[in-house]
């Protein structure tokens, strides 16, 4: 996948090129610390990072980044959506969804832009509603 193109008068980037809050966290950013398990739903205006579990659906208006070695047993849903760890449940972005090559994802997929990093696991269908799905090999270290 192209680190900078166009698509549709939009530019096109990684997540993590798009949002600084998956990398730094801000006061605004909702955290699930490594370790911690949450049960219930998560729903938040901003920024939601999950490292540790969470048992129960988790929406944000911006993006939910699920870290490798994090785990959402529950529905996932944001305007963007940045997958390096597990779901068990649906994933739905309004603008965009990046499964990473650590992810590993029982559940379908939606979005206007889907991509998938090789060595992505997904048991589920994908729909991609403004173009095609984009696969591309991880070269962040």
């Amino acid at each position: 996948m192209p680190q900078a193109g166009m698509l549709g008068g939009m530019v096109e980037r990684r997540l993590k090129d798009r949002y600084s809050e998956a990398e730094r966290w801000t006061e605004e950013v909702t955290v699930i610390g490594k370790g911690f398990v949450f049960e219930g739903g998560i729903s938040a205006e901003d920024v939601v990072v999950v490292a540790g579990r969470v048992t129960g659906p988790v929406s944000s208006e911006a993006l939910v980044h699920v870290l490798e070695g994090g785990v959402v047993c529950g529905e996932v849903s944001g305007k963007a959506v940045l997958i390096e760890g597990a779901v068990d449940g649906d994933i739905h972005a309004e603008e965009q969804l990046e499964l990473g090559k650590t992810s590993r994802v029982r559940g379908d997929v939606h979005g206007p832009r889907v991509a998938l990093a090789e060595g992505a696991y997904l048991r589920g269908k994908v729909k991609a509603s403004s173009g095609s799905v984009k696969r591309f090999r991880e070269r962040r270290g």
